[in-house]
């Protein structure tokens, strides 16, 4: 059962979201890719409030899950994610394109040694970029940088389907 609030809420949720800004709407993608991975692989929900253990779900082995997502949006091919926050606080990164319905569900110590591996001295990382469009290889073959963490996720990509 829902609340009284949310349930008078109920008859704005078209208005809102025609007029939300574009936060507003990565916020709501984010809710959105919880409850569909949480539901879909049939996870438990981390009841923490503000999320200050830094994971969002359990799995059924209880197993630690942070959840992000990404849309189009926002203007950035770079996932919402603070590597020196996160680090070791979870099992698994599990990535939620939302206009995409791509999913990847990536373990910690890939993420650990992807970050470390491309972070530049003196410079916070930005190697989570993840754009479909790019390809992944150069011409001569060989691995284009700025497709790197694509490559990580396409290795741990999973099929899943919902709404």
């Amino acid at each position: 059962m829902i609340s009284e609030t949310r349930q008078m809420l109920k008859p704005y949720s078209d208005i809102v979201l025609e007029v939300m800004d574009n936060n507003q709407v990565a916020a709501s993608v984010g809710a959105t890719a919880e409850h569909i991975l949480i539901d879909y692989f049939g996870w438990k929900k981390n009841g923490d409030i503000g999320n200050e253990s830094g994971f969002d779900a359990f799995t059924k082995s209880g197993e630690l899950v942070e959840i992000k997502s990404m849309s189009y949006e926002t203007k950035t091919h770079y996932l919402a994610y603070k590597h020196d926050v996160k680090k070791n606080k979870y099992d698994y990164l599990a990535i939620l394109h939302f206009n995409e319905k791509r999913v990847s569900i990536i373990p910690k110590n890939e993420i650990n040694d992807f970050i470390l591996k491309n972070k530049k001295p003196g410079r916070k990382t930005k190697a989570l970029r993840l754009n479909f469009k790019d390809p992944i290889l150069t011409l001569l073959g060989k691995p284009r940088q700025k497709s790197l963490f694509l490559s990580l996720f396409k290795k741990y990509e999973v099929n899943i389907h919902y709404k």
